[in-house]
């Protein structure tokens, strides 16, 4: 049970971008399980929000009387336009007291790293969504373009997209419809990559524990070259119904060890022939997990993220079973035992954890 000190604390961190992606998913979560606290959350970004813009570098004293004076009003208001009802005016006056009590002591917790706009690095990625294994989420940017993640992806992004640019950064798999403002690029980091497009749509797997990081465009034109300037990777132009794949690369956030040469890249040709909601790359974001002569070690990389559970093999050769299919509705035992009827091979669950061997 999260306190009333933790859960008022934790939404101040969130709304200045400084709760960890552990935080971030625990006040998602307390949220969702009580929804009358989501209007009091937006109330308080509302206020951290306007104070920020109207204080600039009068410091954390300033800001301290700005939040005191704007939750006075708010009070004042209250008390004029319900002055018949006491025990409305009474909680109001009280959560108005919560809301600026904490502030102000959290306020005290930024201390001297308070700073004004301009130099609080304001351009700076921070944490937008992060999406648990099991789970796909939906998420419309600033500038309306419109994002699908996948499950144990993360993506972090500039919350105004004030700058001369749009960036994001991607850990995990997601799909971009991207809003095309000709003037003002939008640029993917993932993994070794960055992608910078104008208006397209287009998927992207950078998952941190998968050595090769693809695209695949299906509209517009996009560029792509390594985020670390790196020599022997010259700009990699991608059209629509290509895809890029950068095998051989051992990706841990944005930094990547061994790098594969230039002539290990390869473009691959996507099937045009069939609608976008039934290309193989972009099957998750239409919930289907779909599989086409992949090796099991490949599918199991993939039923991790779509079913919450943590695939171990007891043998090499079990890896190399392929399979053909596609799950949408299939529960993890149904689609274990689908699989176990496809190809012949020995499995245990035990709650989230799954072990798996040959025959003998």
């Amino acid at each position: 049970m999260i306190s009333n000190d933790a859960i008022w604390k934790l939404m101040a961190r969130n709304i200045y971008g400084e709760a960890s992606p552990e935080e971030q998913e625990a006040l998602h979560q307390f949220l969702s399980e009580h929804p009358q606290l989501q209007q009091r959350y937006e109330l308080m970004k509302s206020l951290i929000h306007h104070i920020n813009d109207t204080t600039h570098s009068k410091g954390a004293a300033g800001l301290s009387e700005r939040a005191a004076a704007l939750i006075a009003g708010r009070q004042a208001s209250v008390r004029t336009a319900v002055p018949k009802s006491k025990t409305v005016v009474r909680n109001y006056l009280v959560y108005g007291t919560a809301i600026a009590a904490l502030f102000l002591v959290y306020l005290g917790m930024r201390g001297e790293r308070h700073q004004s706009p301009a130099s609080a690095g304001s351009n700076q990625l921070r944490p937008a969504l992060i999406v648990q294994n099991g789970n796909r989420r939906q998420l419309l940017l600033p500038d309306g373009s419109k994002v699908w993640l996948n499950g144990g992806s993360k993506l972090y992004y500039v919350t105004n997209f004030k700058g001369a640019t749009r960036e994001v950064r991607l850990e995990g798999e997601g799909f971009f419809d991207v809003n095309k403002i000709s003037n003002k690029p939008f640029i993917v980091h993932a993994g070794a990559i960055d992608i910078k497009v104008l208006g397209t749509a287009f998927n992207v797997k950078a998952y941190p524990d998968e050595n090769a990081v693809t695209t695949a465009l299906y509209r517009g034109l996009i560029s792509i070259t390594k985020h670390d300037g790196a020599k022997g990777f010259q700009p990699i132009l991608l059209y629509p119904n290509q895809k890029l794949v950068i095998p051989g690369n051992i990706i841990s956030g944005d930094s990547v060890t061994a790098p594969s040469p230039l002539n290990a890249v390869k473009i691959e040709a996507l099937d045009s022939t069939k609608p976008e909601t039934e290309r193989l790359e972009t099957a998750w974001v239409y919930n289907r997990l779909e599989f086409r002569g992949e090796d099991f070690i490949t599918l199991a990389r993939k039923m991790e993220h779509w079913y919450n559970v943590s695939i171990h093999f007891r043998d090499e050769k079990v890896k190399h079973l392929s399979f053909y299919g596609s799950f949408e509705k299939e529960t993890i035992e149904q689609a274990m035992h689908a699989l176990q009827t496809a190809n012949a091979f020995n499995y245990t669950i035990e709650k989230n954890d799954i072990s798996i061997s040959s025959i003998n």
